[in-house]
């Protein structure tokens, strides 16, 4: 039988705001959820370490991880580490982008560059929502920063092993009206031509400083010159990382245009998130992204 990926999590940041109820699942060895369908339903995830073949990671805030692993340290770890670098209008509890690379650095003396996924992600066009912004080409602050990271990502030791993933913010319904209701940000939605323009040249930006640039679910970056078509959770990556086979069949549970693999998702809805990133796809603004 195959060993399970556990996801901690799409759903909420778990790292940073459910440290210590991730801490209490993996010691008691389980966790039991609620059917995000059926309410009135519970079920429950294996976390004994025999059963499980990883443990991917998804935050905005690894310092709790830096600090005091404990019992992630009989696991496999993957690590989904967003760092944006926008100004607190767009993403209010983030930690700066300092703190960030300051955080990643000491996650790098305890693990390999292969086991980072870096997300630039979701690209957000906004004067307001850069720290250098550039009013007469709004999306070049967004490459700037993007240059800056690849630098900085470089100088930590990250190679061409690490994966960089991005994608352009998806307008739904409650994000549409959300950022109506905060004209200020003065969010600009680019043609999908120029989009596709902006994304060629962060792969060309990638490639000059040794990496590749990976899409999120997203079939137009996908045609993109120099852009893969991203696995957030990788089945055949995860083999290479850790040995032993795992699931490479497609989670059914995911968009359509999601590619990654089977996994199990500890994360709910319900645990609200502080970083309060105002282009949050969930429903509200206390839900990660």
């Amino acid at each position: 039988m195959l060993k399970a990926v556990i996801s901690a999590s799409r759903r909420t940041d778990i790292p940073k705001f459910y440290y210590d109820w991730l801490q209490e699942a993996l010691h008691k060895g389980k966790v039991e959820l609620t059917n995000p369908l059926y309410k009135t339903k519970k079920y429950a995830v294996d976390l004994e370490p025999d059963k499980v073949h990883s443990l991917v990671l998804w935050s905005k805030d690894f310092r709790n991880v830096r600090q005091s692993p404990r019992y992630l340290e009989n696991y496999n770890l993957y690590f989904h580490y967003t760092i944006n670098n926008y100004s607190k209008a767009l993403e209010p509890g983030v930690p700066s982008y300092e703190e960030s690379l300051r955080t990643l650095e000491g996650l790098l003396t305890r693990y390999r560059p292969e086991q980072f996924n870096i997300r630039f992600d979701p690209l957000v066009i906004s004067t307001v929502g850069e720290k250098n912004p550039t009013p007469e080409m709004p999306y070049q602050a967004r490459l700037a920063a993007f240059e800056n990271l690849l630098r900085d990502l470089r100088a930590l030791g990250m190679n061409s092993a690490t994966r960089i993933t991005t994608s352009y913010l998806s307008l739904y319904g409650h994000v549409k009206r959300r950022l109506k209701a905060q004209a200020e940000l003065d969010v600009r939605h680019l043609q999908e031509s120029v989009i596709k323009d902006l994304v060629k040249i962060m792969a060309e930006m990638a490639d000059k400083f040794g990496f590749k640039l990976y899409s999120c679910a997203s079939p137009l970056l996908e045609n993109v010159p120099g852009v893969e078509k991203g696995h957030c959770i990788d089945g055949l990556l995860l083999e290479s990382l850790f040995g032993e086979k795992v699931s490479k069949a497609k989670d059914r549970g995911q968009r359509e245009s999601c590619g990654c693999t089977k996994s199990s998702d500890i994360g709910s809805y319900g645990m609200v998130c502080g970083h309060k990133c105002v282009y949050c796809y969930q429903g509200s603004t206390s839900i990660i992204s």
